[in-house]
């Protein structure tokens, strides 16, 4: 049974520690100079103007949420609160939800200051972008499980932040047909190639399946991972 005010009781304690951490504040908002930085004007014709988007996830969903789990690891809390009364499903909820909050903040501000044209199917839309933050803010965990310390966090996000969020870059340089055919299997092409294909009014099936196959087996992984620290 999932209780709602012991999940309310972690977001209260992640929510005051991070207005108290400066670091994580400031890293949040570095999303905002790459909409700036990238601010689309004219027509969608490529999926690289959702770009901004997919940074948004990686920088403050997957790296915020991985600075949390660390810190609680650093602060030698975390094991407290894995053999406390909470469950699993409690625990990662209640750990998720600022990222996700702060996620949500963060992607309408750079839609709006990149002028991003999202698509008219608002649902869909909703759908691909609540499928690609539990994928992404379950990468964060994975990261924050492993990593001893908030800095070592910081180092290991990168290449995360290369492979996840800057992935039409990197396709510009890459010349090797089979590599670019399966770096289209990573999220953010995916998450990208979805917004695109609606902004055009054509079929997305393929998209949301890829995405709802990379959630559960982050997710999977996450609690396997969780786990395994949990017995440690």
């Amino acid at each position: 049974m999932i209780s709602v005010k012991r999940i309310q009781a972690v977001v209260i304690k992640d929510y005051r520690d991070l207005l108290k951490n400066a670091y994580m504040l400031s890293t949040a908002v570095i999303p905002l100079f790459f909409a700036l930085l990238l601010n689309q004007e004219g027509e969608v014709q490529t999926a690289a103007v959702f770009m901004p988007i997919t940074l948004t996830m990686v920088i403050v969903g997957s790296f915020i949420q991985a600075a949390v789990i660390a810190e609680e690891k650093e602060k030698n809390t975390l094991r407290g609160l894995l053999l406390s009364p909470l469950n699993t499903a409690e625990i990662f909820i209640g750990k998720s939800v600022i990222s996700a909050v702060s996620s949500l903040i963060m992607i309408v501000a750079v839609v709006l200051i990149g002028n991003i044209p999202l698509p008219d199917q608002m649902l869909l839309t909703a759908a691909a972008m609540l499928i690609s933050l539990i994928i992404f803010i379950s990468i964060g965990t994975i990261l924050g499980l492993v990593s001893r310390t908030v800095m070592e966090t910081s180092v290991i996000v990168i290449p995360v932040l290369f492979i996840f969020g800057m992935g039409d870059i990197f396709k510009t340089m890459i010349e090797a047909e089979w590599l670019i055919d399966a770096m289209s299997y990573l999220p953010d092409q995916q998450i990208g190639q979805l917004l695109l294909q609606l902004n055009n009014g054509e079929a997305v099936g393929d998209h949301f399946l890829v995405l709802s196959i990379w959630a559960v087996a982050s997710v999977f992984v996450t609690i396997y991972i969780y786990k395994k620290r949990r017995f440690d």
